[in-house]
């Protein structure tokens, strides 16, 4: 191609703001950046693996019956404690739902316990007297992701 050009607005006198500039040898940009077959594509593949959370939980609950319903119901739901405080804390260290095909989990982090407070039910009137407390137990499961290779 030839190169560059000035066109005048012909029967006018040549201001600057009437010349017309004809770029005809002017390379094109290309807008974009080329992208890497196989590897990570920038940010936009980042923002395709965000981190996947669950929280992992149990109830506890502890009954007693009779004159000692209560103390029967707290030592049943500490007995009850641990078991179910660990249950929850196994499910949250287990692989949970997977990443999407194109992320891969690169770190896991579990936080907790965390627990509802206790909570009671008596039934003073009932013959036999009955009691149960219970509260929730739990741990959260957060496992971030990103792009696979």
């Amino acid at each position: 191609m030839p190169g560059r050009k000035l066109h005048v607005l012909q029967d006018q006198p040549q201001r600057k703001k009437e010349l017309k500039r004809i770029d005809t040898e002017v390379k094109v940009k290309k807008h974009g950046k080329k992208k890497r077959a196989g590897g990570p594509k920038g940010i936009v593949d980042v923002l395709n693996c965000p981190p996947l959370s669950h929280f992992h939980y149990e109830l506890v609950v502890g009954n007693g019956i009779g004159d000692d319903a209560v103390e029967d119901a707290l030592a049943a739901f500490e007995r009850a404690w641990e078991v179910r405080r660990q249950k929850a804390y196994e499910a949250a260290t287990q692989d949970g739902e997977q990443a999407t095909h194109d992320c891969v989990i690169s770190e896991r982090l579990v936080l907790g316990p965390f627990s509802s407070k206790q909570d009671w039910k008596i039934d003073w009137d009932a013959e036999p007297m009955t009691a149960m407390t219970w509260c929730w137990v739990g741990y959260e499961s957060i496992r971030f992701c990103k792009p696979a290779d």
